[in-house]
């Protein structure tokens, strides 16, 4: 009985031992699971803080380099600007005794397109500078038409007033194509050629056309009107077709109808190879004439709104089109020579712009016999569109030229300089033949030609771009008439 009892006695004991070293054991994990946690805790607090750091020191390296960016820009800017300020071009020797006035232009022998071009398109001086050379050029060469950078049929338009035909000098300009053109000078240059016409001999009179394909709805209004006298019937019938395919204005073109428009301009031009005698009766020849390619115009802009979506290339290569053909005209009509009148950038010789092709596309085709007179200016106080489109700025640029400089020193302000006429081996002769800045401001704005000088400059020889150029050392904005 006692060992019974003594038994259970140790037996108690042994489990009570056991359960306390359990519970030992037990208390133990627990703590080093605390301790395992507490450091899991400090370690991810510690990558926190890490984190933490490392995101505040990568917001602090951009944001260091935002203001070193910004601090590069501005010096770029004031750098560049008071460069300009403060470091004026050389002296050229010679200069002043190779240039001339605008009536001293003289055209080579043989030339049978004469290119004007315009640094900017927003400059007083350049849309004055198209009567003054065309002028110079009726007086002392064969040509006797005018190509302009605007609208084909409205162009026309304006053509039909300095005909003879009705309305007035200020609203046929209107038409010539863009809001550029609404301006006192070029309502000069229309009302020039207007009076001209009034005196002189009907193979001397001047005609003033468009090469730019980009607007359908006057072109419209030319086959409709040509119809109307050539034929009234078949003109209705034409003009309902035209409605149906067209629409009313410029982009009521129905797309997917593309092929039918082309079709109808094919027949159009048919019908009046069919009856050209008897339509240039009731109108004359040359409208007979004109009226089919005024349809083959129509071909042109639906194209590039279309199929070519509107690119530069087709642009430039539709209006390289129209010269040509209008070249033919007048060289078969009154062997004369023509002017065509456009951005430095299209008529260029050397395409010193990547969006610009017709100076090249002439250049190729007719070698010497294309004469390109460049523009720029020194100093300009330009006319240009906001960077939306929905006004229009006044703006003052420095082109940096050197040949414009030298400009400043001599009584008038706009000189005329034959490269041909120039010493290769002279100094100035070194300078037209080098790479230099030229001004190219086209229509549009952005901040960044504040930012960025070489942004609206051209770094090609003149030699390169052009066979002379028209240099001013000041130059002056449009004034736009209001809607």
């Amino acid at each position: 009985m006692k060992k019974s009892i003594q038994s259970n006695i140790i037996q108690e004991t042994n489990q009570q031992t056991n359960q306390q070293e359990i519970n030992q054991k037990t208390n133990q994990h627990e703590t080093n699971q605390q301790e395992t946690n507490q450091q899991e805790t400090n370690q991810q607090a510690k990558a926190n803080k890490v984190d933490k750091v490392s995101k505040a020191g990568r917001k602090k390296k951009k944001h260091h380099f935002f203001l070193i960016f910004l601090v590069v820009v501005v010096v770029i800017w004031a750098g560049s600007h008071l460069y300009t300020k403060i470091v004026k071009p050389a002296k050229i020797e010679g200069f002043e005794a190779a240039v001339a006035t605008i009536d001293g232009i003289k055209i080579p022998e043989g030339v049978r397109i004469v290119g004007l071009g315009e640094a900017s398109h927003g400059n007083k001086e350049f849309q004055e500078l198209k009567l003054e050379v065309f002028r110079q050029l009726v007086a002392t060469t064969n040509i006797r038409a005018l190509i302009l950078e605007g609208d084909v049929g409205g162009c026309e338009l304006a053509n039909q007033y300095i005909q003879g035909g009705e309305g007035t000098a200020e609203e046929v300009t209107r038409h010539l194509g863009y809001r550029i053109y609404r301006t006192d000078q070029m309502r000069d240059l229309v009302q020039w050629m207007h009076d001209y016409n009034e005196a002189a001999a009907d193979e001397d009179k001047v005609r003033l056309y468009g090469m730019d394909m980009q607007y359908d709805e006057d072109m419209i209004v030319v086959i409709n009107s040509f119809y109307a006298k050539a034929d009234a019937a078949k003109g209705e019938a034409y003009a309902a077709k035209v409605r149906e395919l067209l629409g009313e204005s410029d982009d009521d073109y129905d797309a997917s109808r593309y092929d039918e428009i082309v079709a109808l301009m094919d027949e159009i031009e048919k019908d009046v190879a069919a009856n050209e005698a008897a339509y240039a009766e009731r109108t004359s020849t040359f409208e007979a004439k004109y009226v089919a390619h005024m349809a083959e115009n129509v071909k042109y802009f639906i194209s590039y709104r279309v199929k070519e979506k509107r690119a530069n290339r087709a642009r430039d290569s539709y209006m390289k089109e129209n010269v040509d053909w209008i070249l033919a005209m007048e060289e078969s009509e009154r062997g004369g020579a023509v002017m065509v009148s456009c951005h430095n950038g299209h008529m260029a010789r050397n395409q010193y712009s990547p969006h610009t092709f017709l100076g090249m596309f002439l250049a190729e085709d007719y070698g010497k016999k294309y004469f390109a007179i460049g523009t720029d200016f020194y100093n300009t106080t330009v006319n240009l569109p906001t960077t939306d489109y929905s006004g229009r700025i006044i703006k003052e640029f420095c082109s940096d030229d050197a040949l414009a400089y030298q400009v400043k020193d001599l009584p008038g302000n706009v000189y005329y300089l034959d490269f041909s006429k120039v010493d290769a081996g002279s100094a100035l002769g070194k300078k037209i033949g080098a790479a230099g800045a030229t001004g190219s401001l086209s229509e549009a704005y952005s901040w960044v030609y504040k930012v960025l000088k070489s942004s609206y400059q051209v770094f090609h020889a003149p030699t390169e771009m052009y066979d002379a150029m028209i240099l001013y050392y000041e130059t002056t904005p449009i004034e736009i008439w209001e809607k």
